[in-house]
């Protein structure tokens, strides 16, 4: 006995001759029941809500800021309104010091266009002295070629298309600057983006360097060879420029040794102060008269004892020190009534107080003087 298959239903499709029409007004979807919660809000109740913990303030207990030159600047290449204050024929030739040097961007001012024999910045934060570091090599990175290696590309341009017959095809680059092969003519010549893409130039050796003995006859592109021994060394930035991280005020380094011309100190006085108190404050300034030649300068931007109030809660010890300078028998010098010049002068055996001029703006806790103090011209004590 045979059994038919029962038919399965299928669903009915509408022609195009079809006499019915779709439904052009369907009802509204119900809305949805929120007080049954679903499975992604589930899982966002049960998930943890813990607060992410804020990130501290770097402390920076003896004025070692991240970012400081970029606080008291408007613009990232703007010059240090403080240097202009300092007549250039201080420094050009000499020796100079940088104490609390942070991130190097005074000292590689200094370097880089006020011609001198060597600077030396010295940092008690290692940290920075990295950072002071990349910065003289993003410096040497970004200014325009030099004059002495234009000429000895230039030359060797010239001898190449000698013997090749062929004119130079080497453009000229020489800058604005004639008294000095050294010089360069803008040091900003390159943008920032450049050695950010490609990295920072190696700095070099002995190519910005002119020895003032007799060197014997020399020509372009042989700078490996022996040279006879000369008295002293001229060197260009960045060859002139050395960082050293030391705590400068208890500590010996090696540039010691011979003493400084400039001793340049700005926006430090303040953190030595709170660290030492007034012991503490004159063992830098006796450090600073020894490690002076005779007629040598102290270029000091010190600190008014009202902005010290600001930095005191960064460890107990700068605030237990702020209250003992503040009041009592250890009351501290106050810079504003005139301590600072007494010290210097009658303590320490500075000749001269000069007071270079005033920077910051005004109202602010940067508009602070600038002050130079000369060292007599009897023999140094080192």
């Amino acid at each position: 006995m045979a059994f038919a298959p029962v038919p399965i239903a299928k669903r009915q499709r509408l022609g195009i001759l079809d006499s019915r029409k779709p439904d052009l007004n369907p009802s509204a979807p119900e809305p949805p029941d929120l007080s049954i919660p679903s499975r992604v809000s589930a899982r966002r109740q049960t998930a943890p809500t813990e607060p992410k913990p804020k990130r501290k303030p770097r402390s920076a207990p003896s004025g070692n800021y991240q970012g400081y030159y970029e606080r008291r600047k408007t613009a990232r290449d703007e010059p240090d309104e403080r240097l202009a204050l300092i007549p250039l024929e201080w420094v050009k030739g000499r020796k100079v010091l940088d104490v609390g040097c942070n991130s190097g961007a005074v000292a590689v001012e200094l370097a880089q266009w006020f011609g001198p024999a060597k600077v030396v910045g010295v940092d008690i934060d290692p940290g920075l002295i990295r950072q002071a570091k990349t910065f003289a090599d993003t410096a040497w990175s970004r200014q325009a070629p030099l004059e002495r290696l234009i000429a000895e590309a230039q030359e060797l341009e010239r001898q190449h298309s000698s013997r090749s017959s062929q004119s130079p095809s080497l453009p000229s680059l020489t800058s604005d600057i004639p008294d000095s092969p050294f010089a360069s003519s803008d040091p900003h010549y390159f943008p920032i983006s450049l050695p950010r893409m490609f990295g920072n130039l190696p700095q070099p050796r002995q190519l910005v360097t002119m020895f003032n003995g007799d060197r014997g006859e020399s020509s372009a592109g042989q700078r490996r060879g022996k040279r006879k021994e000369s008295s002293a060394d001229t060197r260009a930035f960045p060859e002139n420029l050395q960082f050293v991280a030391a705590d400068w005020v208890n500590e010996t380094i090696e540039s010691d040794r011979d003493g400084y011309d400039v001793l340049i100190a700005f926006s430090v006085t303040k953190w030595i102060h709170l660290s030492g108190l007034n012991p503490g404050l004159l063992t830098f300034f006796r450090r600073s008269f020894d490690c002076l030649r005779p007629g040598g300068r102290l270029i000091l931007e010190p600190q008014p004892f009202s902005t010290y109030a600001r930095n005191v809660k960064m460890t107990p010890e700068l605030q237990e020190n702020y209250d003992r300078l503040k009041e009592g028998a250890e009351k501290g010098w106050r810079t504003e009534e005139g301590d600072f010049e007494r010290v210097l002068l009658e303590l320490v055996g500075f000749e001269k107080r000069e007071l270079l001029g005033e920077t910051g703006k005004i109202g602010s806790t940067f508009r602070r003087p600038v002050e130079c103090y000369t060292k007599r011209g009897g023999t140094a004590r080192f």
